[in-house]
Protein backbone atom coordinates (compact mmCIF):
# COMPACT_ATOMS: atom_id res chain seq x y z
CA UNK A 1 0.00 0.00 0.00
CA UNK A 2 1.43 3.45 -0.91
CA UNK A 3 2.75 5.40 2.07
CA UNK A 4 1.02 8.59 0.94
CA UNK A 5 -1.63 9.36 -1.62
CA UNK A 6 -0.31 9.12 -5.16
CA UNK A 7 -1.54 12.20 -7.01
CA UNK A 8 -0.17 15.28 -8.84
CA UNK A 9 1.45 17.78 -6.47
CA UNK A 10 2.84 21.29 -6.66
CA UNK A 11 6.48 21.94 -5.78
CA UNK A 12 5.74 22.84 -2.16
CA UNK A 13 3.50 19.79 -1.78
CA UNK A 14 6.24 17.51 -3.12
CA UNK A 15 8.73 18.88 -0.60
CA UNK A 16 6.15 18.45 2.17
CA UNK A 17 5.55 14.85 1.07
CA UNK A 18 9.32 14.38 1.04
CA UNK A 19 9.51 15.49 4.67
CA UNK A 20 6.74 13.03 5.56
CA UNK A 21 8.65 10.12 4.04
CA UNK A 22 11.88 11.37 5.60
CA UNK A 23 10.34 11.43 9.08
CA UNK A 24 8.84 7.97 8.68
CA UNK A 25 11.96 6.23 7.34
CA UNK A 26 14.69 8.52 8.59
CA UNK A 27 16.73 5.91 10.55
CA UNK A 28 17.00 3.67 7.48
CA UNK A 29 17.67 6.56 5.08
CA UNK A 30 20.31 8.07 7.37
CA UNK A 31 22.02 4.71 7.84
CA UNK A 32 22.37 4.10 4.10
CA UNK A 33 23.50 7.69 3.47
CA UNK A 34 26.10 7.40 6.24
CA UNK A 35 27.46 4.11 4.88
CA UNK A 36 27.74 5.49 1.34
CA UNK A 37 29.17 8.92 2.16
CA UNK A 38 31.37 8.07 5.16
CA UNK A 39 34.65 7.60 3.18
CA UNK A 40 34.57 11.06 1.62
CA UNK A 41 33.43 12.77 4.83
CA UNK A 42 36.11 11.10 6.97
CA UNK A 43 38.87 11.81 4.46
CA UNK A 44 37.77 15.42 4.11
CA UNK A 45 38.01 15.86 7.89
CA UNK A 46 41.43 14.20 8.04
CA UNK A 47 42.77 16.39 5.21
CA UNK A 48 41.05 19.59 6.33
CA UNK A 49 44.34 21.53 6.70
CA UNK A 50 45.48 21.05 3.11
CA UNK A 51 41.97 21.59 1.75
CA UNK A 52 41.45 24.86 3.63
CA UNK A 53 44.71 26.47 2.47
CA UNK A 54 44.41 27.91 -1.09
CA UNK A 55 48.21 28.09 -1.45
CA UNK A 56 48.60 24.39 -0.72
CA UNK A 57 45.71 23.50 -3.02
CA UNK A 58 47.29 25.42 -5.93
CA UNK A 59 50.76 23.99 -5.42
CA UNK A 60 49.55 20.45 -4.69
CA UNK A 61 46.12 20.01 -6.32
CA UNK A 62 46.24 16.21 -6.17
CA UNK A 63 44.55 15.79 -2.75
CA UNK A 64 41.77 18.25 -3.61
CA UNK A 65 41.10 16.49 -6.92
CA UNK A 66 41.08 13.09 -5.24
CA UNK A 67 38.69 14.28 -2.52
CA UNK A 68 36.38 15.78 -5.14
CA UNK A 69 36.32 12.57 -7.18
CA UNK A 70 35.74 10.48 -4.06
CA UNK A 71 32.88 12.79 -3.04
CA UNK A 72 31.29 12.32 -6.47
CA UNK A 73 31.61 8.54 -6.23
CA UNK A 74 30.19 8.43 -2.70
CA UNK A 75 27.29 10.76 -3.50
CA UNK A 76 26.44 8.67 -6.59
CA UNK A 77 26.35 5.51 -4.47
CA UNK A 78 24.22 7.32 -1.88
CA UNK A 79 21.83 8.50 -4.58
CA UNK A 80 21.45 4.98 -5.96
CA UNK A 81 20.50 3.31 -2.67
CA UNK A 82 18.42 6.24 -1.41
CA UNK A 83 16.37 6.44 -4.61
CA UNK A 84 15.46 2.76 -4.32
CA UNK A 85 14.52 3.14 -0.66
CA UNK A 86 12.49 6.30 -1.30
CA UNK A 87 10.62 4.51 -4.08
CA UNK A 88 9.85 1.51 -1.87
CA UNK A 89 8.68 3.73 0.97
CA UNK A 90 6.48 5.80 -1.33
CA UNK A 91 4.86 2.93 -3.23
CA UNK A 92 4.82 0.09 -0.70
CA UNK A 93 4.68 1.83 2.66
CA UNK A 94 7.66 -0.25 3.84
CA UNK A 95 11.42 -0.19 3.27
CA UNK A 96 14.10 -2.86 3.34
CA UNK A 97 17.66 -1.45 3.64
CA UNK A 98 19.23 -4.68 2.39
CA UNK A 99 17.02 -4.67 -0.72
CA UNK A 100 17.74 -0.99 -1.37
CA UNK A 101 21.47 -1.56 -1.00
CA UNK A 102 21.43 -4.65 -3.19
CA UNK A 103 19.30 -3.08 -5.93
CA UNK A 104 21.30 0.15 -5.91
CA UNK A 105 24.65 -1.61 -6.08
CA UNK A 106 23.51 -4.00 -8.80
CA UNK A 107 22.69 -1.05 -11.07
CA UNK A 108 25.56 1.14 -9.90
CA UNK A 109 27.63 0.73 -13.07
CA UNK A 110 24.78 2.02 -15.24
CA UNK A 111 24.13 4.85 -12.80
CA UNK A 112 27.80 5.88 -12.99
CA UNK A 113 27.82 5.81 -16.80
CA UNK A 114 24.62 7.85 -17.00
CA UNK A 115 25.85 10.34 -14.38
CA UNK A 116 29.25 10.76 -16.07
CA UNK A 117 27.58 11.34 -19.44
CA UNK A 118 25.15 13.83 -17.89
CA UNK A 119 27.83 15.83 -16.08
CA UNK A 120 30.13 15.65 -19.13
CA UNK A 121 27.50 17.50 -21.14
CA UNK A 122 26.91 20.04 -18.36
CA UNK A 123 30.64 20.47 -17.76
CA UNK A 124 31.34 20.93 -21.47
CA UNK A 125 28.86 23.80 -21.61
CA UNK A 126 30.47 25.40 -18.56
CA UNK A 127 34.01 24.99 -19.94
CA UNK A 128 33.02 26.36 -23.34
CA UNK A 129 31.66 29.47 -21.66
CA UNK A 130 34.75 29.90 -19.47
CA UNK A 131 37.23 29.42 -22.33
CA UNK A 132 35.42 31.82 -24.65
CA UNK A 133 35.66 34.79 -22.26
CA UNK A 134 39.42 35.55 -22.68
CA UNK A 135 39.09 35.34 -26.47
CA UNK A 136 36.61 38.17 -26.70
CA UNK A 137 37.48 41.79 -27.34
CA UNK A 138 35.91 44.67 -25.43
CA UNK A 139 33.22 44.97 -28.09
CA UNK A 140 32.50 41.29 -27.99
CA UNK A 141 32.40 41.43 -24.22
CA UNK A 142 29.17 43.43 -24.37
CA UNK A 143 27.70 40.74 -26.60
CA UNK A 144 28.88 38.16 -24.07
CA UNK A 145 27.14 39.85 -21.17
CA UNK A 146 23.93 40.57 -23.05
CA UNK A 147 23.48 37.44 -25.15
CA UNK A 148 25.99 34.63 -24.64
CA UNK A 149 26.01 34.45 -20.83
CA UNK A 150 22.21 34.28 -20.47
CA UNK A 151 21.98 31.69 -23.25
CA UNK A 152 24.80 29.62 -21.73
CA UNK A 153 23.22 29.67 -18.28
CA UNK A 154 19.86 28.76 -19.80
CA UNK A 155 21.50 25.82 -21.60
CA UNK A 156 23.13 24.64 -18.38
CA UNK A 157 19.91 24.78 -16.41
CA UNK A 158 17.97 23.25 -19.31
CA UNK A 159 20.22 20.19 -19.44
CA UNK A 160 20.27 19.83 -15.64
CA UNK A 161 16.50 20.03 -15.35
CA UNK A 162 15.64 17.85 -18.34
CA UNK A 163 18.02 15.08 -17.24
CA UNK A 164 17.27 15.09 -13.49
CA UNK A 165 15.48 11.71 -13.65
CA UNK A 166 18.27 9.76 -15.36
CA UNK A 167 19.25 7.85 -12.21
CA UNK A 168 15.61 7.15 -11.36
CA UNK A 169 15.04 5.66 -14.81
CA UNK A 170 18.13 3.46 -14.50
CA UNK A 171 17.23 2.22 -11.02
CA UNK A 172 13.44 2.05 -11.06
CA UNK A 173 12.81 1.05 -14.69
CA UNK A 174 15.99 -0.97 -15.34
CA UNK A 175 16.81 1.32 -18.26
CA UNK A 176 20.23 1.54 -19.86
CA UNK A 177 22.15 4.84 -19.65
CA UNK A 178 21.14 6.16 -23.08
CA UNK A 179 17.57 4.93 -22.72
CA UNK A 180 17.41 6.66 -19.33
CA UNK A 181 18.33 9.97 -20.94
CA UNK A 182 15.50 9.67 -23.40
CA UNK A 183 13.15 8.68 -20.61
CA UNK A 184 14.09 11.71 -18.51
CA UNK A 185 13.69 14.02 -21.50
CA UNK A 186 10.20 12.68 -22.22
CA UNK A 187 9.04 12.93 -18.61
CA UNK A 188 10.30 16.48 -18.12
CA UNK A 189 9.01 17.79 -21.46
CA UNK A 190 6.78 20.85 -20.94
CA UNK A 191 7.34 20.58 -17.17
CA UNK A 192 10.54 22.61 -16.88
CA UNK A 193 9.10 25.19 -14.48
CA UNK A 194 7.64 22.48 -12.22
CA UNK A 195 10.96 20.61 -12.12
CA UNK A 196 12.90 23.81 -11.52
CA UNK A 197 10.80 25.06 -8.61
CA UNK A 198 10.73 21.65 -6.93
CA UNK A 199 14.47 21.02 -7.14
CA UNK A 200 15.34 24.65 -6.39
CA UNK A 201 13.21 24.57 -3.25
CA UNK A 202 14.69 21.36 -1.88
CA UNK A 203 18.28 22.46 -2.62
CA UNK A 204 17.61 25.84 -1.04
CA UNK A 205 16.42 24.12 2.15
CA UNK A 206 19.45 21.84 2.03
CA UNK A 207 21.92 24.72 1.67
CA UNK A 208 20.22 26.82 4.35
CA UNK A 209 20.36 23.94 6.84
CA UNK A 210 24.00 23.22 5.98
CA UNK A 211 25.37 26.76 6.11
CA UNK A 212 23.38 27.81 9.18
CA UNK A 213 24.58 24.77 11.09
CA UNK A 214 28.15 25.22 9.88
CA UNK A 215 28.11 28.92 10.80
CA UNK A 216 26.83 28.22 14.31
CA UNK A 217 29.34 25.41 14.81
CA UNK A 218 32.23 27.58 13.59
CA UNK A 219 31.27 30.35 16.00
CA UNK A 220 30.93 28.05 19.02
CA UNK A 221 33.62 25.39 18.63
CA UNK A 222 37.03 24.85 17.05
CA UNK A 223 37.51 24.52 13.32
CA UNK A 224 38.19 20.79 13.63
CA UNK A 225 34.91 20.13 15.41
CA UNK A 226 33.11 22.44 12.98
CA UNK A 227 34.43 20.38 10.06
CA UNK A 228 33.19 17.21 11.71
CA UNK A 229 29.80 18.81 12.35
CA UNK A 230 29.62 19.91 8.71
CA UNK A 231 30.31 16.35 7.56
CA UNK A 232 27.63 14.92 9.83
CA UNK A 233 25.11 17.54 8.70
CA UNK A 234 25.83 16.76 5.06
CA UNK A 235 24.98 13.11 5.64
CA UNK A 236 22.01 13.91 7.88
CA UNK A 237 20.13 16.15 5.44
CA UNK A 238 21.25 14.67 2.10
CA UNK A 239 18.47 12.02 1.97
CA UNK A 240 15.89 14.79 1.55
CA UNK A 241 17.25 15.62 -1.91
CA UNK A 242 17.04 12.00 -3.09
CA UNK A 243 13.56 11.54 -1.63
CA UNK A 244 12.10 14.69 -3.22
CA UNK A 245 13.71 14.05 -6.61
CA UNK A 246 12.24 10.54 -6.58
CA UNK A 247 8.79 11.88 -5.68
CA UNK A 248 9.17 14.39 -8.53
CA UNK A 249 9.95 11.55 -10.93
CA UNK A 250 6.77 9.74 -9.90
CA UNK A 251 4.81 13.00 -9.99
CA UNK A 252 5.72 13.45 -13.67
CA UNK A 253 4.65 9.87 -14.34
CA UNK A 254 1.30 10.61 -12.68
CA UNK A 255 0.84 13.74 -14.79
CA UNK A 256 1.84 12.18 -18.11
CA UNK A 257 1.15 8.47 -17.84
CA UNK A 258 -1.62 8.07 -15.27
CA UNK A 259 0.72 6.24 -12.93
CA UNK A 260 -1.71 6.73 -10.04
CA UNK A 261 -4.35 4.76 -11.96
CA UNK A 262 -1.78 2.04 -12.67
CA UNK A 263 -1.00 1.71 -8.96
CA UNK A 264 -4.72 1.66 -8.13
CA UNK A 265 -5.36 -1.13 -10.64
CA UNK A 266 -2.50 -3.16 -9.17
CA UNK A 267 -3.98 -2.80 -5.70
CA UNK A 268 -7.40 -3.85 -6.90
CA UNK A 269 -5.80 -6.81 -8.62
CA UNK A 270 -4.06 -7.85 -5.42
CA UNK A 271 -0.53 -7.14 -6.64
CA UNK A 272 0.34 -4.70 -3.88
CA UNK A 273 2.73 -5.86 -1.18
CA UNK A 274 0.91 -7.35 1.76
CA UNK A 275 3.41 -6.07 4.32
CA UNK A 276 2.98 -2.40 3.49
CA UNK A 277 2.79 0.01 6.38
CA UNK A 278 -0.15 2.19 7.26
CA UNK A 279 -0.56 5.21 4.96
CA UNK A 280 0.63 8.60 6.04
CA UNK A 281 -1.82 11.50 5.96
CA UNK A 282 -2.23 12.93 2.47
CA UNK A 283 0.24 15.75 1.79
Amino acid sequence: MPAIEIRPRRATELVDAGFQLLRRYYPQLFTLAAIAMAPSVILRVLMRDSLSDPTVMVSHPGPAIFISLLAIVCSTIADAVLIVMASDGYLDGAVDPSRSLGKGMSRLGYVFIASIFRWFIIGSLAVALTVSVPLLTAVHLQVLLIVIVPVAFWALFYVMLRTFAVSQAVLLEDSGPLEAFGRSLRLSESCGAHVFFTLALVWLLYLIAYFVTLGVATALVTRTIAEIVAGVITVAIYPLVAVVSTLLYYDLRVRKEGFDLEVMSRELGGDARADGGAPLPAA
